[in-house]
């Protein structure tokens, strides 16, 4: 069990909670697990001096034991939630959960909010441990490109020739590696098939002259890396090298963009009495909303603030409508969780966040461009897991 996290997390509630999300069941107790529910109380200076509050119970299928933690049964939940509390839910359960435990919990008060659940947030600041995962994971999708860009070239007369074949080639060599995963389905995306952002790799033959994009990701210890470059065999067409080009640009001024001077609340007359922003708004429910200080002399940033940078960085060469997904999502057990770097986020990034910054450009029957870099946040600056070029003339083979 993890006990900081697990106590960090009681404090902040109001009411008991049930996390069903396998991989906030592995942040919190170190295990992973097929199937179960995390029933969790709240842990309160008042509570703690009865010697009540801050119960934990694991409702699974009867066979599974944590330490230091009751099990029992999903149709037993409600004998551990007095008349006076409510249970709360999350949006990842379903209907068909939330009609049982209301069938065999008959006075039981269950309030269900379609909402991420607490444990969500909480993840959203990473540990130095994580970070270091996430780093590691990263450090194979290296090792991986340098193969794969070795495989791409003609020089042995092996060179893998279709999509396919290389995505192929791309998953294996990482697990090869020491991935213990893959963080999702490799995709290699060439030629038209470039101009569709989730491209599932096909026998098409990989060709010169076009833009192939290559997106793919490892987990170590569970933990994910997200990871995309577009090369070109040979040489790149004129209308492509100037949309790599501008997505670069954008990429770079997205970057920059987050870089702020101090993580700290300056104290000059000017800035007193301004109100800090929580990382998300956590409207009504049992959960008490974090707060935080502002991110340097430009206050916060939030997800949609950066998105809208990259925007008008692509806007300069007219390839704004071209830009047809989020800038970049937070990962770590997930390959997608919070913050959303997306239209209208109002998730601010903080120190020691994880997430993805990729523009693109997707030109309908000609091509795309994607470039992507998992990147976090260490006091107030970007920091990069590796550093690949993305230079156009680094990435034509």
């Amino acid at each position: 069990m993890e006990a900081s996290r697990l106590k960090a997390l009681q404090k902040t509630l109001n009411n008991p909670i049930l996390i069903k999300k396998k991989e906030n069941l592995l942040y919190l107790t170190g295990r992973s697990f097929m199937h179960g529910y995390l029933l969790i109380k709240p842990l309160t200076p008042a509570l703690s001096r009865k010697g009540r509050g801050g119960e934990v119970v694991f409702l699974g299928d009867g066979l599974e034991k944590i330490e230091g933690v009751k099990t029992d049964f999903l149709k037993n939940v409600g004998k551990y939630i007095s008349k006076k509390e409510v249970l709360e839910i999350f949006g990842e359960f379903t209907y068909a959960e939330a009609k049982y435990i209301r069938a065999k919990n008959k006075d039981l008060r269950l309030k269900i909010t379609v909402k991420h659940d607490p444990v969500d947030y909480q993840r959203v600041i990473k540990e130095p441990e994580e970070i270091e995962n996430v780093k590691k994971s990263m450090q194979i999708v290296e090792r991986v490109f340098k193969l794969v860009r070795g495989k791409l070239k003609d020089t042995d007369g092996k060179r893998i020739n279709t999509e396919i074949g290389l995505a192929k080639f791309i998953e294996t060599s990482g697990l090869k590696m020491g991935a213990n995963d893959l963080a999702f389905p490799a995709i290699v995306a060439s030629g038209p098939n470039a101009a569709i952002p989730h491209h599932v790799p096909s026998s098409k033959k990989i060709k010169s002259n076009e833009s192939i994009i290559l997106d793919f990701g490892f987990k170590y210890k569970n933990y994910c890396s997200d990871f995309t470059r577009t090369v070109f065999l040979k040489s790149a067409p004129k209308r492509l090298a100037e949309a790599y080009n501008q997505t670069e640009k954008a990429y770079n001024g997205s970057i920059k963009f987050c870089n702020t001077p101090s993580l700290t609340l300056p104290t000059s007359d000017a800035l007193r009495g301004r109100e800090s922003k929580p990382f998300l708004p956590l409207d009504g429910g049992g959960i008490k909303t974090p707060s935080y200080n502002k991110r340097g002399l430009g206050g916060d940033i939030t997800g949609n603030d950066v998105y809208q940078k990259s925007v008008s960085i692509l806007k300069e060469k007219h390839l704004e409508k071209y830009f047809i997904h989020s800038l970049g999502h937070g990962t770590g057990l997930e390959i997608h969780e919070l913050p959303n770097l997306s239209p209208n986020s109002k998730d601010v990034l903080k120190d020691n966040m994880i997430f993805s910054i990729e523009p693109g450009v997707y030109i309908p029957k000609v091509g795309g461009i994607r470039i992507e870099d998992l990147v976090y946040l260490q006091g107030g600056k970007v920091k990069k897991f590796i550093n690949i070029s993305t230079k156009l003339e680094d990435n034509v083979i």
